[in-house]
């Protein structure tokens, strides 16, 4: 999940017993859960090969985050609170930390976190489980091109821009800016 095996996108058990210091058996059930949820391949006698989100899962995934999101965002302008703007100004400025610091891997979750936390004031559990569900795969996928200062401070960008619209209360201008963010994700993991 770091990008530790982007370079080479591909591992053994062997190579993982001894990075980690562990015994086998730990590993291979996490492998088996990692192999489940789709992010490696296990192949016999050859070793572990990193999945990377297809340009079709991609489309399907950010297809999906629009309807869901645009929606979610029309629905809480003008309900948010000042506890809200307080935790998304604070996501905003950790994710500046991240930046200053090339913390890709904490960047990307940070992310995750904002949208996850506009879902979460809307209230609809099945759009925050759907969400939760997928996070993990876009994070995977994300802290690649995240690997560009300039990516992040895009990302960021963004963000105090769809907040900055949530605060006027202009619905229009945050779906605009809500869906520009979306759609430039989409292109950059694509």
């Amino acid at each position: 999940m770091r990008g530790d095996f982007i370079e080479e996108n591909f591992t053994s058990q062997n190579q993982l017993v001894e990075e980690l210091n562990m015994s086998r058996t730990p590993i291979v059930a996490a492998l088996q859960r990692l192999q489940q949820d789709g992010f490696l391949k296990v192949v016999s006698n050859q070793g572990i090969v990193i999945q990377e989100l297809s340009i079709k899962e991609i489309n399907n995934i950010f297809e999906m985050r629009l309807a869901i999101e645009l929606f979610s965002l029309q629905k809480i302008v003008g309900h948010l609170t000042a506890d809200d703007f307080k935790n998304l100004d604070e996501i905003i400025e950790d994710q500046k930390k991240c930046c200053e610091d090339n913390d890709y891997f904490n960047f990307a979750h940070l992310d995750g976190d904002f949208h996850l936390y506009l879902l979460q004031v809307e209230g609809n559990g099945l759009f925050i489980q759907t969400m939760s569900n997928i996070k993990d795969k876009l994070f995977f996928n994300s802290t690649n091109f995240l690997r560009k200062q300039q990516s992040m401070m895009n990302f960021i960008r963004e963000h105090e821009r769809i907040l900055k619209a949530l605060k006027e209360e202009n619905t229009d201008l945050a779906v605009k800016e809500l869906e520009e963010h979306l759609q430039k994700g989409k292109l950059q993991l694509g």
